[in-house]
């Protein structure tokens, strides 16, 4: 068996930020991590300094603009407990292991999709942004590569991220519905509403980084 391994690239390359940066902004520092990317054991990459790890991942919409909620499970991050949130996939491990950022990207989110939410996306996954969390020490270390894609029913399946006996997972809301709950939501999934899914009819919030 390979060890277990996650994809991880320099932290200098996107720096300090919380932000959600468009997907055409981001291609000079795509191309970046492209050169310079690696794999590390996860306890070294989550107490590394120097690298920060790629997170794959995507929100879901059905065929009438809604987005799917569901709640994470009490246990983990404290920022995260319990919280609504908008997003699914994970790290980006070393079992599909190839020497394209891009391609480890897709082939690890693809099965991040189907494992999670039961959901085949073989061409339908398109690229939205690029999600920087520098709130905190923990939150910075993970940089996710933020995707959508198209689907009227959703299976969750995953027990050790979302709770399943809530009748909110799983279940897609409108817009408007969003607005009104975003501060139940965990913080990436607030820039996501903020930024993307509802920009313009929410006021988004001024952040800081708090730990450089």
């Amino acid at each position: 068996m390979p060890r277990a391994e996650v994809l991880v690239f320099p932290r200098k390359i996107f720096g300090a930020a919380f932000s959600l940066l468009p997907w055409g902004s981001v291609q000079a520092h795509i191309s970046e991590i492209e050169s310079s990317f690696g794999w590390l054991d996860r306890p070294d990459a989550e107490s590394s300094e120097e690298f920060v790890q790629a997170i794959a991942c995507a929100i879901v919409k059905d065929s009438a603009d809604n987005v799917c909620v569901f709640r994470r499970v009490k246990d983990g991050r404290a920022d995260l407990s319990g919280k609504l949130t908008l997003i699914v996939g994970g790290h980006i491990d070393n079992l599909d292991r190839c020497d394209d950022f891009g391609d480890s990207l897709l082939i690890n989110l693809r099965r991040e999709i189907i494992e999670e939410i039961g959901v085949a996306a073989d061409e339908d996954i398109r690229p939205i942004g690029v999600i920087i969390d520098g709130s905190s020490v923990v939150a910075s270390r993970h940089v996710a590569f933020l995707h959508e894609l198209t689907a009227d029913e959703v299976s969750p399946m995953a027990t050790e991220e979302f709770a399943r006996g809530s009748k909110l997972t799983g279940q897609f809301v409108s817009r408007i519905q969003l607005c009104s709950w975003i501060n139940r939501f965990d913080p990436w999934s607030r820039l996501v509403i903020e930024r993307y899914v509802c920009r313009g009819d929410v006021e988004a919030k001024a952040r800081q980084t708090s730990f450089l």
